[in-house]
Order: C-alpha cells, then structure tokens, then sequence
C-alpha cells in the first residue's frame, strides 16, 4: 500500500508504534524506512531531551532515560526518508463480519452466515506501563467462535460479545478482564485513535547550532564568553570575536580536564603576560553552580540565534529615506521603551528542530505515566524535522524587571545599571521546570512575567502578522529575561508576516500590547482562579511547551503590573 503524506503529517502522526486511519483501514507503524541522519549539536540535543523529560524524572517514571542523557548517551537523531517512506502493518487483525457480526482474524476470512464483508475492530488495549495491543476475546467455549454487537458509540464498556451460533452471551458489559505483563493491574480498552493510547512526547530546539559551529563555540570557552556577552547587552553579533578572555579561558581549561584550580591558575598566567584579556566579568562570576549551567546554555542559544542573521532597529535607520528614519528613530523606539522592553530583534533564518523522542499511554499528564523512548538497536531515537523560519527577539529590561521584583518584596542587591540588574537576579534565581509545584518565588515570578509577556505578545502579535494563533510559537530564555517568538512552520515555505511587522508596525503592535484590552472575558473567576485562562493569556500546546502554567495578567497589568494597565 502506498498512500502520500506530508514530512510533517509522519512526524505527528505516523511514529513508530503509533496506529492511524489510511485508505479506511487501521495500520500500526512499524519503523520509518531508512531515515536520513539529521545533524544537531549532541549537547544541546541532550540539553533540550533533560529538560523535556523534566517532570517523568522527578516521578520516576522516565524508564532510565535521565540517567542516560546524563551519562552522555548518545542519541540518533532522524528524518524522514520521502522516497522510502513508513512501513506499517494492519492493527488489530480483528474482523468482524458486516452481515451477523463474527470476528475472524484474517480480513479475507469467510463467514459461515455468507457475509463477505468485514470491518476491521477499532478497539486496543493500553497500559500506562506503555504496552499495547489487541483487546483479548471471549470465544464461545462449544463452538470456539465470538460474534459482536456494537453499541453504536465509541464506548468499549457498551459492547455486547455473544456466540454466533448458540447465541449464548459472553460478555455484555464490554471487553473481558486482560492483566498486563508488567504486573501493575489490567489493561484499558479503548478506540485506536484516543489520545491515552499513544501521546507522543515532542522536545523544541529552538536554533539548534551546527555541531561544527557549536564544538568551535565551546572549545573557545564559549559558554563563560557568551554569557559575558549577554550580560553586556548583546551589542555585537558574535561573543567570541575578539581576543579571549579569562572567564572563557577558564572554561576552555576545564573543558580539556584540568582541575578548577590549575584552570584558574594557567588562566591567570596567560593574563599576567597579556596574551587573555580579563574580560568585563573577571575570571568568576559570583553564581551557583547550576544557575551558571543553565544561564550558560541559554547565552549559547542567544548567540547561536544572532550568529545566524539578526536584524536590529538601528540597523534599518542606514540608508532609509526621511520618513522611515523618522519611524524607526521616533516611534519604534519610544514603543519599545515604553513597552519596557531593551530591544525587538528580527531573526530571519531561524533554525527550529522538533523531536519526538518517547510516548507514554494512558494517563496525560507529565509525569503521571511511564515515559517510553523510541529505540533502535538499543540506541535513543528521536525522530524529527528541521525547518527554518522567521522570529522575533524579545529582551525585556533588565532595570524595569529588577524595579518590578523589588517592588514585589523580593530583597535583591543594589543595582545601578543594567548588567548589574542582570547578576543581581541571576545570583538568586532558581527558574522552575513546567511542571513545578513549589517553585522558588523569585524563579517563580521571573518566569511568570517573561512567560505571560511570551503569551500576551503571540495573542496580539497574530492578528498583526496575519498569521493563526497556533501558528505561532514560544521559546522562553528566563534567565536572560528574554523570548523568541516564531513562526512554526510545518514546511519550507515562510509568510513573512514577522518580518512585515518588524519593518513597518512595530510601533502599532506594541502600542496595542500594552494599551490594548487587558481585561478578561471571565473574569472575575478568571482573575480570583489564578489570572489566565483560554480567554486572556492561554495558548494551544504546539505554541506553548509550559502546559499553560506560570501565567498571571496581575505581572503585567495592575497597580503592580510590570505594563501598568488596567486590570
């Protein structure tokens, strides 16, 4: 059988181990035939796997796979191979024939009434443990043989089993009693194409780097030199160019191995006699271990983004005519400034990669059931696409969110500008993962402003760009204070509606975000039941990977709003 789908359309709903509706029947997917390789970053594939699987690690319901990634597992990373395609196989070879209802197990199978036709059974069974497969089938004990009347609804629990020729009742409340393998209870029963029975569970590599580029990055000391970069405001478009420096030679060292303090030492020399520069954050910034980890990773990916073509305000001003000049240095700029925001940057190849890595049955929410990785030859899987688009750089000011945090009663160190607001907050945040219960209150309320600012940008940027509101999407970098906002293709072709938007209404769309309607239409239980909902501030989940958590309008409107408006 050969039936034509899009890249997108297999990666959505063509994985292995995944059923579907093709040409009126039900198929399983048994593997993607000859996948092409797809070149990414191992760490930054890794790093965006970790956090992922965030929530199933902390139940301990990740089948190992966070004990892997943190050994450096390598993990395969595949496309889909358009001339060979996926193979798939018929599921569940349960016939039931159309005239008095018996199964068989072959399609071609005649029945004993005279019927030649069958319809294939759209009923299988699933376990959170992750198993699967045909529901068990009560036969007729004297006559071997079990017929079935449907209830005419997709209830499993509805559907009458009988035998064909005494016509003696097997079962009438549903399927019988199937214990599963792994010993946890039995097995649920269900209709193919429902959501438990297989969710597949996606990770985003927002500009993922080239792993050439991303290995020269790196062995430059690049994750200690892009951060120094990033907390000096970006200013130019590549955080290695110049000489090195001690925080990046440091990092180098400890790269190759060396201890902490012979790094530190050697470092030091290479100052002494003038060959390192000692950079404008010195050899050490005062930051936890792990908050300098994830503030590292995430000035990477800020700069692997500029690395790939940013466009910035001031770089339209150069050889436009009187009244555009006007625009961009006028308005664009009191808009931004009054948006409280440091800087809008367009991004026009920009590079996103989206993995599906595992599924999991039964229960849906993060954490609740068992992950289970695709593997191959007892290797991590992930299958995935590539595609380049358009986005927006968004960098709310570091001095605004430092006053707004200070005002909210959290006890920062001074601050006088905006490289020390950003190591003010950087020194005593704990940004939480999505599913957190009980995060840090400084982490949690730096990520509820950046992550609502994220949404409240995508529901009034849409309609700007002319683009659907699920065609956009989110990638959140908190500890920069900073969001990328995306178009998300599912091809090659890109509408430029971002790009429209950032050469002529940029002005007008952040006019509209922080003036526009702030109110909700539910409220007040929407205000009193936490401060978002479907109606102000949520968003569909191909645009958001926080599951709608950490929203609040109070952050941005309010007395103590961070936008001042109305609430």
């Amino acid at each position: 059988m050969r039936v034509e789908r899009g890249a997108s359309q297999v990666l959505f709903g063509l994985l292995p181990g995944q059923t579907a509706d093709l040409e009126g029947r039900i198929w399983k997917v048994v593997r993607w035939r000859d996948p092409i390789p797809i070149r990414l970053d191992p760490s930054a594939v890794r790093a965006a796997l970790q956090s992922a699987i965030a929530p199933w690690a902390a139940t301990g319901m990740d089948d190992g796979l966070a004990s892997e990634l943190h050994a450096r597992t390598t993990v395969d990373v595949v496309g889909l191979n358009m001339d060979r395609g996926v193979l798939v196989e018929a599921f569940p070879e349960q016939w039931r024939c159309k005239q008095c209802g018996t199964i068989a197990s072959k399609r071609d199978e005649r029945c004993s009434c005279g019927g030649a036709e069958r319809a294939q059974m759209h009923f299988v069974t699933y376990h959170n443990c992750g198993a699967s497969g045909a529901p068990r089938l009560e036969r007729c004990k004297l006559h071997r043989a079990v017929a079935v009347q449907l209830p005419g609804t997709a209830t499993a629990r509805e559907v009458r089993f009988f035998c064909p020729q005494c016509h003696t009742t097997l079962t009438s409340g549903g399927f019988p009693f199937q214990h599963c393998p792994c010993g946890e209870g039995g097995r649920l029963v269900t209709v193919h194409r429902a959501a438990v029975v297989f969710s597949p569970r996606f990770a985003v590599l927002v500009n993922p780097p080239d792993p050439a580029d991303a290995a020269q990055l790196r062995a430059a000391g690049g994750g200690a030199r892009a951060l120094e970069w990033v907390l000096d405001g970006m200013v130019t478009d590549d955080p290695t160019s110049g000489r090195q420096t001690l925080a990046g030679l440091v990092e180098t060292f400890r790269q190759a191995g060396l201890s902490d303090e012979s790094a530190r030492k050697f470092a030091q020399d290479a100052v002494d006699t003038g060959e390192v520069e000692v950079g404008s954050g010195g050899e050490h910034l005062a930051l936890p271990e792990l908050v300098r980890a994830h503030a590292q990773e995430e000035a990477l990916s800020l700069a692997s983004a500029v690395r790939g073509g940013r466009t910035q305000v001031n770089d339209m001003v150069q050889g436009t005519t009187p009244p555009l000049r006007t625009l961009y240095e006028g308005a664009y700029h009191d808009a931004i400034h009054n948006s409280r925001l440091e800087s809008v940057d367009l991004l026009a190849n920009f590079p996103v990669a989206t993995l599906a890595f595992a599924y999991t049955r039964g229960d849906l929410a993060p954490g609740a059931a068992r992950l289970v990785p695709f593997r191959e030859r007892g290797q991590i899987r992930a299958y995935g696409s590539l595609t380049r688009t358009e986005a927006l750089l968004f960098r709310l000011d570091p001095l605004s969110v430092y006053d707004h945090l200070v005002q909210a009663g959290h006890d920062l160190p001074d601050a006088g500008d905006r490289r020390a607001a950003r190591l003010a907050l950087l020194q005593g945040i704990e940004v939480p993962h999505p599913t957190q219960e009980q995060p840090q209150p400084l982490g949690g309320d730096v990520l509820r402003l950046v992550h609502s600012y994220a949404h409240r940008t995508i529901r009034r940027l849409a309609s700007f760009a002319g683009i659907e509101r699920d065609g956009l999407a989110e990638y959140l970098l908190p500890h920069h204070l900073a969001f990328v906002v995306y178009a998300a293709s599912r091809g090659d072709f890109v509408l430029g509606g971002l790009q429209a938007v950032f050469e002529t209404s940029l002005h007008r769309f952040l006019q509209d975000l922080v003036e526009g309607e702030s109110r909700c239409a539910l409220d007040p239980g929407c205000r009193s039941g936490g401060g978002a909902c479907m109606a102000c501030l949520h968003l569909g989940e191909p645009s958001c990977r926080w599951f709608n958590r950490f929203l609040d309008r109070s952050q941005l409107f309010g007395s103590q709003g961070f936008l001042k408006g109305s609430y």
